[in-house]
């Protein structure tokens, strides 16, 4: 009995939205970016942190709420809410890897040195 209610309950967890540290980036070309001076990408790494940022936040808020609803209801509520973000946060990510990989192709100023915001750990 022990071994079934463990065994429902991991499988809950399952469900869960991923803390976002665990999103990991997906793939973007470089070419995106190919266009663009290290001014130009300079600015585009500033407004793309800005929105990994926020989605860095909700992701957080997501996996804490889905922690606490599967531990009070049993069920993950992200789903139900839609706020589980981790598709996009993975884009966003994988953005900002493109972007940084481009600067140090060109040799930029900074490149190479994470400027990536802390809250994404």
């Amino acid at each position: 009995m022990k071994r079934i209610l463990a065994l429902s309950g991991l499988a809950l967890l399952a469900g869960c939205a991923s803390s976002p540290k665990d999103v990991k980036p997906s793939y973007v070309p470089d070419t995106a970016y190919a266009s663009m001076d290290c001014q130009q990408l300079g600015q585009e790494e500033l407004k793309e942190g800005d929105v990994l940022e926020g989605l860095t936040n909700k992701q957080r808020r997501a996996h804490k709420t889905d922690t606490w609803g599967v531990l009070a209801l049993g069920v993950p509520l992200s789903e139900m809410t839609g706020s589980d973000v981790a598709g996009v946060l993975a884009r966003e990510k994988g953005k900002m890897e493109a972007i940084q990989r481009m600067q140090v192709a060109k040799s930029c100023p900074g490149a190479g040195v994470a400027n990536v915001p802390a809250t994404l750990d």
